[in-house]
C-alpha cells in the first residue's frame, strides 16, 4: 500500500497547559501528528498537576512532565488575554488543561476547544474540589476492592486516571474532528476526569445490581466470583493467570497436570472454585513451582488457557513481543535517551511515532473532515456513520458502545451457537428456560444503543450476509481470538476486497501476526501482562492487581480512539486501514512513570503501596464504620498546613514541617496522626471539611453507590433505560459533553437478533420470504444454543 500522512498531519493544536490529563490528550495528538504549541495563562501554570513537591521526587515528576511535552512547541506564555485568543483563533483544537485557569468558552478556535475539568462544569457537590489520581480512585469506588481483607484498600498508582480521561479527551477531539457541525463554526467539548474514570467501575455496579451484594475485598489477587484469577510464582518470575470458563478449568488442568483438581465435580465452575480458592492456589502454587513463567505461558497459549508473564520494568524493556511490535518509543530525559510506552494505536498504513522529541512533520494544512457525513445541523458527531461490531465481552463492545454513544449506528452480529460471552459463561437448560441471557446485566450496560443481528457465521449463508454488511460499513470492531474472523472468512483481506475504504479495528492481547498473537486473554490478563502488578501493592506483598478486568475498560478506551484516528484519515483520504490493537500496550500506558524511574534511577524501587513519590502524606485511613475509608492526597505546603489545622496538629503550620524532605523523614508518625483522627470521621463530612480548607481529600466510595450520587445526577451523568423482559436498568453515561449536550445513547441493548429483519432488509436487501427461510435454516435464529461452556442441567 503507499504511504499515507499521519491522521492528524497538519493539524493545529493550541495546549492551554496546567495539568497532566490535558498534556497526555496532547501527547496522543502529537503522536497521530498534530502540531501540538504548548503556553499557560502565566508561566507558574506550565506545569501545574504534572510536577509536584520538591526536591529528589519533583526530578520524577520532570522526567514525566518532559515525557509528555516530548515533539510539542513550547511557547511564552501570552502578554495579555487578548494575544491568548489571538493564538486560540489561529488554532484548529484549543485543547485546555484542567489546572489551567482558563476558561474554555473565550476560546474559538477553527473547529472545537476540548475543555478538561476535574469534576466538570455543574454545580454538584464536588465542584471547587481539587483532584487528583488518589481522588478519583477513590470516588470511583475502584481501590475498594483491591487489597488486604483489613484494608487499607489499595491506591492503583499515579497517573493512571489523568491518562483515562486524557484517552477520553482526545476521543472527543477526534469526534468533533469528524463532526458534521464543525463546519459551522467552533464546537465546545467538555469532559470531566471524574466521570471519564467511571468507566472502569461499571461491572463491579452492575455485579451488585445484578447480586444484590455488595461488592468487597477478598484479599490480595482475588476477585469474586471468579478463581483462579491473579499472580502466582513460578521456578522464575510470576505468572498471571485468570480461569472463567469450566471449559478454561478442563485446559488449565491439563496443561498443570492436576488430575485431581480436574475430576472434582465441586470445581467445575468459577463459583464453586472461589469458596475454595485456598486449596485452588494450594494446588497451583505447588504445581507452577515446576517451570518458569516463560515455560508456563507458553505452555497456556498451547493449551488456549489465559496465562502470561508478569513483568518486571526490566522485564517490559526486554519483552521479545514489545520489541517485535514496536511498543516502545525513545525519547530524551535530561541528557538520558529513555524508553516509554509508544501510543498504542496500531495503525497498519500510518503508524504513530515511535522517535517522540523527533520534529513533527507539519504535512498539508488541515482539510476538515466535515460534511463527508449525512448527518447536519445538531447531529451527534458520528451520524452516518455505521460500524460493524462483531466484538464480545467488555473491552471490544465498550470501544463500539462508544462509537454508538456519539452518534454512529452500530450492528451488533452475534449468533445462537456463540452468543456474546456476556450473556453467560455457565450455560444450563435452566438458564436458557429462564431467558437469563436476557437479563445479564453487564450486558445490557456495554450494549446500548445497538441494533441487534443473528447470524450463523459458520454457514455460507451467514458469511454472505456479514460481508454483505460490511461491504455498507465505514468500520468493523472485533474482539475474538485471533484468526478467527479470518477462518471464517471474515477477516480484513476478505473485507477489504469489497470493500476498500474499511476501517478494521482488531483488538487482542498482544495484537495480531507475532509469535504470541494465539494468548486467550481477559481484561485481568492485560493488566498482569502489562507488568502493572509488579508495580502496585506494598513492597513486602507479591505483585498485587487492582481490578477484575482493568484491561478491558482501559483496552476499549484506546480501541475506540485508535479507529477514530483511523476514521479521521480515511475521511481526509479516502483509504481505511487495517488497525492492530493490542490491549495490553493500551495498559503499557500506565508503566511510563515506573519505566521512567527504573532507566533513570538505576532501578530504583517503586512499589510504595499507598505512599506516594512526590506527595507527603499521601494514602488511605479507616475512617468511622464498617469498610469506611478516607483518601488523602497532600500536594502542597500549605495543604499540609490545613490538614494540620482540621487534624488538631496547629504545629504542622510551622516552618519545621514545610518541607517534603522533612515530612518524608517523619512520614509513619505523620501517618499516625492522621489514622488517629480519620478513625473517628464519617468520611464524607470529613473529605468535605478538609477540600474546603484545600486539601485533595475524598471519601473512598464503594460500587453500590455509584448509582445514587448527587454529583453525577446534578450533571446528567445518567442514563435511565427501559428494556422488554430485564425492566429499568440506571447506566452510567458517556463523560463527554458536546456544546452543552450530553452524549450518549439512550435505546436500551438489544435482545438476540431483535432487529435481524430490519437490518437485513435495509442493510443487505434481504426481503421478507428469504428472512423466514434463513430462519427456517438457523442461519437466523432468537434463542442460544451455545457451542461451548455448557453445564449439566442442576439435580
Amino acid at each position: 500500500m503507499n504511504a499515507l500522512p499521519l491522521p492528524l498531519s497538519g493539524l493545529k493544536v493550541l495546549e492551554i497547559a496546567g495539568g497532566a490529563a490535558a498534556a497526555y490528550c496532547g501527547r496522543l495528538l502529537c503522536d497521530a501528528g498534530a502540531s501540538v504549541e504548548v503556553t499557560a495563562l502565566d508561566e507558574s501554570r506550565r506545569l501545574e498537576g504534572i510536577v509536584r513537591g520538591a526536591g529528589h521526587s519533583a526530578d520524577a515528576d520532570l522526567r514525566y512532565a518532559q515525557y509528555l511535552q516530548s515533539g510539542k512547541t513550547s511557547m511564552a506564555a501570552p502578554q495579555s488575554l487578548p494575544a491568548l485568543l489571538d493564538r486560540c483563533a489561529a488554532a484548529d483544537i484549543v485543547l485546555v488543561g484542567e489546572g489551567s485557569g482558563f476558561e474554555a468558552s473565550h476560546a474559538r478556535p477553527r473547529i472545537a476547544c476540548i475543555d478538561l475539568s476535574w469534576f466538570g462544569r455543574s454545580p454538584g457537590p464536588y465542584a471547587g474540589w481539587q483532584g487528583s489520581d488518589l481522588v478519583i480512585q477513590a470516588l470511583s469506588g475502584m481501590p475498594q476492592m483491591a487489597g488486604h481483607i483489613e484494608g487499607p484498600p489499595t491506591f492503583f498508582g499515579d497517573r493512571q486516571s489523568t491518562v483515562v480521561a486524557g484517552v477520553t479527551a482526545y476521543i472527543a477531539a477526534c469526534a468533533a474532528l469528524l463532526a458534521p457541525t464543525a463546519a459551522t463554526g467552533s464546537s465546545r467539548y467538555a469532559v470531566s476526569i471524574l466521570e471519564a474514570n467511571i468507566v472502569l467501575s461499571e461491572m463491579h455496579m452492575h455485579f451488585f445490581e445484578r447480586d444484590g451484594i455488595p461488592m468487597i475485598r477478598c484479599g490480595l489477587n482475588r476477585f469474586s466470583p471468579n478463581s483462579p484469577v491473579g499472580v502466582y510464582p513460578c521456578r522464575g518470575g510470576w505468572v498471571g493467570i485468570t480461569i472463567t470458563t469450566p471449559d478454561q478449568w478442563r485446559s488449565l488442568c491439563k496443561a498443570l497436570d492436576l488430575r485431581e483438581q480436574a475430576a472434582d465435580e465441586g470445581l467445575v465452575t468459577r463459583e464453586l472454585r472461589f469458596s475454595r480458592a485456598d486449596e485452588v492456589e494450594t494446588a497451583l502454587c505447588r504445581a507452577l513451582a515446576a517451570k518458569s513463567a516463560v515455560e508456563w505461558a507458553a505452555l497456556g497459549r498451547l493449551h488456549k488457557v489465559p496465562i502470561v508473564v508478569v513483568p518486571d520494568a526490566q522485564g517490559i524493556l526486554d519483552h521479545p513481543i514489545f520489541a517485535a511490535r514496536g511498543s516502545l518509543a525513545e525519547t530524551s530525559v535530561g541528557e538520558a535517551v529513555v524508553r516509554v510506552p509508544r501510543t498504542p494505536f496500531g495503525l497498519s498504513r500510518t503508524p504513530v511515532r515511535a522517535q517522540l522529541d523527533a520534529p513533527v512533520s507539519a504535512g498539508g494544512p488541515w482539510t476538515s473532515a466535515a460534511g463527508l457525513f449525512s448527518g447536519s445541523g445538531l447531529a451527534a458527531p458520528l451520524s452516518g456513520v455505521t460500524v460493524i461490531d462483531f466484538a464480545m465481552g467488555w473491552a471490544g463492545p465498550l470501544a463500539s458502545r462508544m462509537l454508538g454513544d456519539l452518534g454512529a449506528t452500530v450492528l451488533k452480529i452475534e449468533a445462537a451457537r456463540y452468543p456474546d460471552w456476556w450473556r453467560g459463561v455457565n450455560w444450563t437448560p435452566e438458564y436458557i428456560r429462564d431467558k437469563a441471557y436476557e437479563d445479564a446485566k453487564p450486558f445490557l450496560a456495554m450494549n446500548r444503543g445497538k441494533r441487534g443481528v443473528s447470524l450463523d457465521l459458520t454457514t455460507a449463508a451467514g458469511r454472505e450476509l456479514a460481508l454483505a454488511l460490511i461491504a455498507r460499513a465505514d468500520m468493523v470492531v472485533e474482539n475474538q481470538a485471533s484468526g478467527v474472523l479470518a477462518k471464517l472468512g471474515l477477516g480484513y483481506e476478505d473485507a477489504v476486497r469489497i470493500n476498500p475504504e474499511l476501517v478494521m479495528v482488531s483488538m487482542s492481547a498482544f495484537g495480531t501476526g507475532n509469535a504470541w498473537s494465539d494468548t486467550r486473554a481477559y481484561g485481568s490478563t492485560l493488566e498482569q501482562g502489562a507488568g502493572l502488578p509488579s508495580f502496585m501493592g506494598a513492597p513486602e506483598d507479591p505483585p498485587t492487581m487492582a481490578h477484575l478486568a482493568y484491561g478491558d475498560p482501559v483496552g476499549g478506551l484506546f480501541g475506540c480512539a485508535a479507529g477514530l484516528s483511523a476514521l479521521v484519515g480515511k475521511r481526509r483520504t479516502g483509504s481505511g486501514q487495517y488497525v492492530n490493537v493490542s490491549m495490553i500496550e493500551a495498559m503499557l500506558q500506565f508503566t511510563a512513570p515506573a519505566l521512567l524511574a527504573h532507566q533513570c534511577e538505576t532501578g530504583r524501587a517503586v512499589r510504595r503501596g499507598n505512599r506516594h513519590a512526590a506527595l507527603v502524606p499521601h494514602g488511605i485511613w479507616a475512617a468511622a464504620g464498617v469498610d469506611q475509608w478516607l483518601a488523602v492526597s497532600v500536594n502542597s505546603d500549605a495543604a499540609f498546613a490545613a490538614l494540620g489545622q482540621a487534624i488538631g496538629r496547629p504545629d504542622w503550620a510551622q516552618q519545621a514541617w514545610q518541607s517534603i524532605a522533612v515530612r518524608r523523614a517523619r512520614e509513619s508518625e505523620i501517618e499516625a496522626a492522621i489514622a488517629a483522627w480519620s478513625a473517628q470521621q464519617e468520611p464524607r463530612a470529613a473529605a468535605a471539611r478538609l477540600q474546603s480548607l484545600g486539601v485533595p481529600a475524598a471519601p473512598l466510595l464503594h460500587a453500590q453507590e455509584l448509582f445514587d450520587n448527587a454529583h453525577f445526577a446534578s450533571a446528567d451523568f445518567y442514563i435511565d433505560l427501559v428494556r422488554e423482559f430485564s425492566g429499568p436498568q440506571r447506566q452510567v453515561g458517556v463523560a463527554i459533553i458536546q456544546d452543552g449536550r450530553r452524549l450518549g445513547a439512550h435505546a436500551p441493548a438489544p435482545l438476540l437478533g431483535e432487529h435481524s429483519a430490519q437490518v437485513l432488509r435495509d442493510h443487505a436487501g434481504v426481503d421478507a420470504a428469504r428472512f423466514d427461510a434463513l430462519v427456517d435454516n438457523g442461519v437466523v435464529s432468537f434463542t442460544p444454543a451455545p457451542s461451548r461452556n455448557v453445564v449439566a442441567a442442576a439435580k
